[in-house]
């Protein structure tokens, strides 16, 4: 993906997931990039495999994150959601550009924030 800075310069901004075990309990899903349109359905997939076993804590690590549209917040929202259902304790680990974009949507309320 290409973003234009307000200087006019194109710059290519990678968009990364990983999935992290360090031990059974626990999953950790980095991602980097934007999390927009074209990328969250591999977010969503990979979130999807990452709870195949259950595990008991999700930490869904967005410090790499610069951009987020509303697809994006959508799909942290339904994160959180079958995490609540399925019982596993998670938590996001924020941006600078996502802690705003949470407390201008008032998500930072129904979303657990690491930092709140």
């Amino acid at each position: 993906m290409t973003v234009t800075s307000g200087d006019g310069d194109n710059r290519e901004v990678p968009f990364s997931v990983t999935v992290a075990r360090p031990d059974g309990a626990e999953v950790v899903i980095e991602v980097a990039g934007e999390i927009d349109l074209t990328t969250s359905e591999d977010l969503k997939e990979t979130f999807e495999e990452a709870l195949e076993p259950v595990p008991g804590r999700l930490v869904v690590d967005l410090e790499g994150v610069e951009f987020c549209d509303s697809t994006g917040l959508a799909t942290l929202v339904r994160i959180n959601d079958r995490c609540v259902t399925q019982g596993v304790d998670l938590s996001f680990l924020p941006s600078p550009t996502i802690r705003r974009l949470a407390l201008k949507t008032g998500l930072s309320t129904l979303l657990p924030l690491a930092g709140s």
